[in-house]
């Protein structure tokens, strides 16, 4: 009874802590552009403040991977989760494009890190268990309906302090989960080395992982994944302002893109039994998430709007636990945080790459041409990195 009840309460945590965990970033994805659009900021400044969330995290996501698997996710995230509660308050404190920039900085730091640590916990319980990624992968996704809907009428019913407000109160949330049941997580080693040294070799380390065909896929699936989801988490919002959308409706049409993501990372499973290629399906995801956020300035109904917000969330929850599954099956039980680390580099990438490129794009060419323009660039690298990276048939 007693290690039932323990197993019982270890997954409870997991999932709680996927729910809290990766919905910050797209509650911040959705808050900072309206900020910045109600402040006036031109989009290729705003592309710079955005892009600056996923700068730290580009350097020092491998580094902070590897010493997850050192100091233990417990310790980590007691920090972290405070940070979590009292940044978001600070940005309709701070209305100027240099503090927004500064905030973006180290709140993007704090936002990629927990999600870091529950991908961690994932791959310490789980080892490439896809029952497990796929219920991981749904409540990550409840948390991105909840969040972004909550966000939105709290917006636009109150402005932006209660906007800030609601991923404070989230912050809260995962700090009471934090102290109450973080003991379930996995401790850390003895030993943790700071110096130089170590943040060489840990990269080496890291480096020579990607020698594997599998890990090499994901992390090149993963880049041009969350490149999507980069746009979702900027510019998605400046073009729905842009075709007259409402506060309230903006936090809705997120919110049911988070709600069919969650119902269909439980399908993935199935979509894969029935194709009978994890690959293929990955694939086919992320190009249907893709093509759907591209072509979004185009409409101004909130129907069709709604589609393609449903069509994105499926294109994102298929391919979600396929990454997580593949990604944590190739590494080893010890260097779980290592792996996280790696692909979380590829998610700062696109994060840092893709706001500042659409920024720009929209200034030269409009938003409608913009959004055209980075959806077709992103289908033209997922197609040439699957003729490259494909597994051997």
């Amino acid at each position: 009874m007693a290690k039932t009840s323990k197993k019982k309460c270890h997954g409870w945590t997991l999932y709680a802590l996927s729910f809290f965990s990766l919905s910050p970033m797209l509650m911040m994805g959705l808050a900072v552009p309206l900020w910045g659009v109600s402040l006036g900021i031109a989009p290729s400044h705003l592309g710079v403040i955005l892009s600056a969330r996923s700068f730290l995290p580009l350097l020092l996501s491998i580094y902070g991977g590897n010493l997850l698997d050192q100091w233990g996710v417990r310790r980590t995230l007691q920090v972290l989760a405070v940070l979590s509660m009292f940044i978001p308050l600070l940005y309709p404190v701070l209305p100027f494009t240099s503090a927004l920039i500064l905030l973006e900085l180290f709140g993007g730091v704090v936002t990629a890190f927990v999600w870091m640590c529950a991908q961690t916990v994932l791959g310490q319980v789980a080892k490439g268990d896809p029952l497990y990624a796929s219920r991981f992968s749904f409540a990550a996704s409840m948390g991105n309906l909840c969040g972004p809907f909550l966000l939105g009428l709290a917006w636009g019913l109150s402005g932006p302090w209660a906007a800030f407000g609601v991923v404070a109160a989230w912050g809260a949330a995962l700090t009471l989960l934090v102290v109450s049941c973080g003991s379930s997580f996995q401790g850390a080693n003895t030993h943790v080395d700071y110096g130089s040294r170590s943040v060489l070799t840990t990269h080496l380390t890291a480096l020579k992982t990607m020698r594997d065909r599998q890990v090499a896929f994901v992390l090149y699936t993963t880049f041009i994944r969350i490149a999507a989801y980069t746009v979702q988490a900027s510019f998605y919002v400046v073009a729905l302002d842009f075709v007259g959308q409402g506060k309230i409706q903006i936090g809705i049409l997120v919110g049911i893109a988070g709600l069919c993501s969650g119902g269909f990372t439980m399908l993935s499973a199935s979509v894969v039994r029935l194709i009978g290629s994890q690959e293929h399906v990955l694939v086919s995801g992320v190009a249907l998430a893709i093509l759907s956020i591209a072509v979004t300035p185009a409409f101004s109904s909130f129907t069709l709007l709604l589609v393609l917000a449903i069509l994105h969330g499926a294109g994102m929850g298929l391919s979600m636990p396929l990454l997580l599954s593949l990604l944590s099956e190739a590494a080893s039980s010890d260097t779980q945080g290592l792996a996280v680390g790696l692909r979380s580099t590829a998610n700062r990438l696109a994060g840092v790459v893709i706001p500042v490129g659409l920024g720009a794009a929209i200034n030269m060419f409009g938003i409608t041409w913009g959004f055209y323009l980075i959806g077709f660039l992103l289908l033209v690298f997922l197609w040439l990195g699957w003729c490259a990276l494909k597994p051997s048939q």
